[in-house]
């Protein structure tokens, strides 16, 4: 396993790594979406996908973001894993392993695949993504609260992404 931010590699034993049928289960995702291309399914790339989400789940916690890579060609994994920052460190543990587990039931035998809850967002990929633009797995999400004071909320609105297009 190769460690992104450091340069450095590990062994991980993701053999622990299993997925029963109540890990993850109760929580519905807000989305996710397997990619277009299934991948042949192999073992190695089952196994690199096992020690990617438990590296993602150990060493996203602590700044909420984690990048790894996993393998050798042609099984090699790409992937992501983002947490809230509201959310405890133990929060965001159980929700990536939880993702983890629902992607790999999801998405079975496909090269990629993000999946996304309240508290975390998990993608894998067997083609690199990391910093490049894709909206393939674009999702529009709507609220139905109401605003109280929708005055003040369009001000403040207009207000930041004024802010936004002058960066």
């Amino acid at each position: 396993m190769y460690d992104s931010d450091t340069g450095q590699s590990f062994q991980a034993d993701a053999n622990y790594f299993s997925c029963s049928d109540s890990f993850g289960a109760g929580t519905s995702a807000i989305s996710f979406g397997c990619s277009y291309s299934r991948n042949e399914s192999s073992y190695s790339f089952e196994a690199n996908l096992n020690q990617l989400i438990l590296y993602l789940s150990t060493n996203a916690p602590p700044r909420r973001f984690a990048l790894g890579v996993v393998g050798e060609t042609p099984d090699k994994v790409y992937g992501l894993a983002l947490c809230r920052r509201d959310y405890s460190e133990t929060d965001c543990k159980t929700c990536i392993l939880k993702t983890g587990c629902f992607i790999r039931k999801r998405c079975p035998d496909y090269g990629a695949a993000v999946i996304r809850y309240d508290t975390c967002l998990l993608r894998f990929s067997n083609v690199p993504f990391h910093g490049r633009f894709d909206n393939l797995y674009e999702v529009y999400a709507s609220n139905s609260n109401k605003v109280s004071e929708s005055d003040s909320f369009d001000e403040k609105t207009k207000g930041l992404l004024r802010h936004c297009w002058q960066l």
